[in-house]
């Protein structure tokens, strides 16, 4: 198609929806015109397209057409004339118009009719993302964007540059995870991409914050707010909602989590409803749009994904649900230090996280060299070399402040965010004061209080506000575990009334497990699980990180006897040390359940929400004792060959669990020697030789010979393929022959 020929379709789809009219080449008293639309049988719209650029050519369309318009009027029919330029016309061509009362203009100002959206594009790239913020000004995040993949909750990856594709495309993507995992940013660059391409599909995205859509019930009042916000006329609004109506506005909405304060209810159902309620706007918008969109929230704020997925008016089989990765992959981790130029040797263990990164990236090479020296290589020790080490900087640089009030003042505020619907904050500038009264008996002066309101750790929400929040999990969790400890060694009565709603995360527990061990003083943290449970304390998510802290110490098994919590709230809890007994868990929630070798003695799971169980890759490996009352959102297995790696598996089961994968899960018939032995030459060759052996000489596996070169081929024993599959989910928990006689190899060898 050449050039004038795309010109004319698109002046002709710009046509359509300006006028919400068939735009097309048609005649008019004898006369040919480029594009004509009928509004009504005595209106029509006749343009003319150049691009010839001569005063010349402006005067014969002129001509023309008024030599049309004047035919039309004698049989009463109106004609509103344009001549659409592909450049800039000049002065004298549209003086020309004007005596006539015909407009000159180039298709550029022709497309602002429909909507201005190279304005918006311009207003809204220089306005904050969501959580998208350089945590020292405020300002919005200008740092270069590294591409990431993004987690598909049915298997695979997802790109940003492939949600832009999907939503060009008419598709919906939820995408789920908690801050400082990436959603703004990966709006940001969602907005960019579609941005770049919306000369060439007609497709405009629409970037909407959700926390100012607050008490909004429709599509029409949230696209107005969205607007009038940017400064956006009334005018331009008017030609947004048409574009709306036209299904050329495609709408990125971040933070579903955020519209109003989080709501409170002892009821499920009521909690459903009222969820439900607040997000009625966005459900409008979605439900009427037949456009693709992206949209965000933090993973748990729903219940479940069918939750979430009434909420906003969606259905399963058509939406992308994906979720940020908590940590980079190490090649994004590479490339991320690469665009931020941060050049600082860093262990492997250490939590690959942009936040943490270039709080990092903060410390001299001296801080650092002592920091990881002095923590063992152990990622819980260096934590708390880390708090202690960004302490000791940050009053070094404000003398005012003693190292130990900082961090205190940073623990008691990690309190305060157990109670934030956004999880990491917001705090006030009044909260802050008060907790350094708290903290050293006396309110700050001028100074100390310009210095607080520089802590570590902490970041501005925004240019617009004062507030702060903690810039990433890794410190706010931690600090979080020290408060609960605090509390407990403190004896703190008050602990059992609060009413938290953020548990302790992976690292948080870790922490308070940490500091549990060190104290051995392991009674007054049981004692303080059982005598909450039996006085019903109101604070069900303190008793739940105590026991999974707890759970991953190495103290003798704890009988809690036969006591049962309902309505726990667990961030994450570890079976794997086998180590407590005798508790039952009622109409509750567990973030995340990693389960042991064996199953608990006397533990029973109920009525629960489970976000992820790890071990099992589905149903059919869940354990008895997690029973079928229970909502399980998601698995996560151990048996794929990159996750076999990562475990703490023999070398034996490694080369048991490799070969079962590859002859009975991969596709095919059969496998080579030479594929067999493939990623295993770095275990124990002499093993490796014993566990084939015992496989066929037991008739786990087939044998035959490949004709070309005369190599072993290895094939399945279909008969055993349910057995093999219950093998492969429950690795270690296995009592499976099989599993039992091979793992005797390593203690023989």
């Amino acid at each position: 198609m050449s050039d004038g020929k795309k010109l004319e379709s698109a002046v002709k789809q710009y046509a359509g929806y300006i006028w919400n009219r068939p735009a097309t080449s048609d005649r008019i008293a004898g006369v040919n015109f480029d594009c004509i639309l009928e509004i009504s049988p005595i209106e029509k719209i006749i343009i003319e397209i150049t691009e010839n650029k001569t005063l010349d050519k402006i005067r014969i369309d002129i001509g023309k057409i008024q030599t049309v318009r004047m035919k039309m009027l004698s049989e009463n029919i109106l004609i509103r004339p344009f001549i659409i330029c592909d450049f800039t016309p000049t002065q004298g061509m549209k003086d020309a118009g004007k005596e006539t009362y015909i407009e000159v203009i180039s298709f550029d100002d022709f497309k602002k009719m429909f909507f201005d959206f190279a304005t918006y594009k311009h207003i809204r790239s220089n306005k904050q993302f969501g959580s998208a913020v350089d945590p020292i000004t405020g300002k919005s995040d200008e740092s270069k964007y590294t591409p990431v993949g993004y987690e598909l909750i049915k298997n695979g990856e997802i790109s940003a540059e492939e949600i832009a594709h999907r939503i060009i495309k008419n598709e919906k993507v939820v995408l789920l995870g908690d801050y400082g995992t990436g959603k703004s940013r990966c709006f940001m660059e969602v907005f960019r991409i579609l941005s770049s391409k919306a000369e060439e599909t007609l497709i405009y995205p629409i970037a909407i914050d959700l926390k100012e859509t607050w008490g909004l019930e429709n599509a029409i009042e949230i696209i107005t707010r969205h607007f009038r916000h940017l400064g956006i006329k009334q005018d331009g609004i008017d030609n947004v909602v048409k574009a709306f109506n036209g299904n050329r506005l495609c709408f990125l909405l971040d933070g579903f989590d955020e519209i109003g304060s989080r709501p409170w209810s002892e009821d499920k159902k009521t909690l459903e409803l009222l969820r439900k309620h607040a997000l009625q706007g966005v459900n409008d918008l979605l439900s009427t749009t037949n456009a693709g969109f992206l949209i965000s929230g933090r993973e748990h704020y729903f219940n479940s994904n069918n939750e979430m997925l009434s909420s906003l008016g969606l259905r399963e089989n058509n939406v992308t649900i994906a979720r940020c990765k908590n940590e980079f992959s190490y090649a994004e981790f590479i490339e991320y230090l690469s665009l931020n130029n941060i050049k600082a040797e860093l262990p492997e263990w250490l939590p690959k996280k942009p936040l943490v990164l270039k709080t990092i990236a903060s410390l001299n090479q001296t801080e650092l060299e002592d920091i990881f020296i002095s923590s063992n290589n152990n990622e819980i020790e260096f934590w708390f070399k880390f708090i202690d080490a960004m302490c000791e900087r940050d009053s070094k640089i404000h003398a005012i402040l003693d190292p130990e009030v900082v961090k205190q003042v940073l623990i008691k505020l990690s309190n305060i965010t157990r109670y934030k619907p956004q999880n990491v904050g917001p705090i006030t500038e009044a909260e802050i004061v008060n907790i350094f009264h708290e903290v050293t008996g006396t309110y700050p002066n001028e100074q100390s209080t310009v210095m607080l309101q520089r802590l570590p750790g902490l970041g501005r929400v925004s240019t617009e506000t004062s507030d702060r929040n903690f810039i990433d999990g890794f410190i706010l969790d931690g600090l979080r575990a020290l408060d609960l400890s605090q509390s407990i060694q403190s004896n703190d009565k008050n602990i059992s009334n609060f009413r938290w709603i953020n548990p302790l995360q992976h690292l948080g527990t870790s922490v308070l497990a940490h500091d549990i061990y060190k104290q051995k003083n392991f009674n007054i943290y049981i004692s303080y699980v059982k005598q909450s449970i039996h006085r019903n304390s109101e604070n069900k998510i303190a008793i739940s990180d105590i026991i999974s802290a707890i759970s991953k110490t190495n103290i003798e098994k704890v009988d809690y006897e036969g006591i049962t919590l309902l309505e726990p709230h667990f961030g994450e809890i570890s079976f794997e040390k086998n180590n407590f007994k005798n508790i039952y868990f009622v109409d509750g929630i567990f973030e995340s359940i990693t389960l042991g070798k064996i199953d608990p003695e006397n533990i029973t799971i109920k009525r629960c929400n489970i976000v992820k169980l790890k071990g099992v890759s589905s149903t059919t490996g869940r354990p008895d004792w997690i029973d079928g009352s229970n909502e399980i959102n998601s698995y996560e297995p151990r048996s794929t060959l990159a996750a076999i790696k990562k475990t703490g598996l023999s070398n034996a089961q490694k080369i048991l669990v490799s070969i079962l994968i590859k002859v009975y899960k991969q596709h095919g018939n059969g496998r080579l020697e030479r594929t067999l032995n493939k990623g295993l030459t770095q275990v124990d060759k002499k093993i490796l030789k014993e566990v084939i052996h015992y496989l066929v000489k037991n008739n786990h596996l087939l044998t035959s010979k490949d004709s070309g070169e005369g190599e072993i081929i290895y094939k399945p024993v279909r008969k055993l393929q349910t057995r093999i599959e219950k093998i492969l989910e429950e690795l270690d928990r296995s009592s499976d022959e099989i599993w039992k006689s091979v793992s005797a190899f390593d203690e023989a060898n």
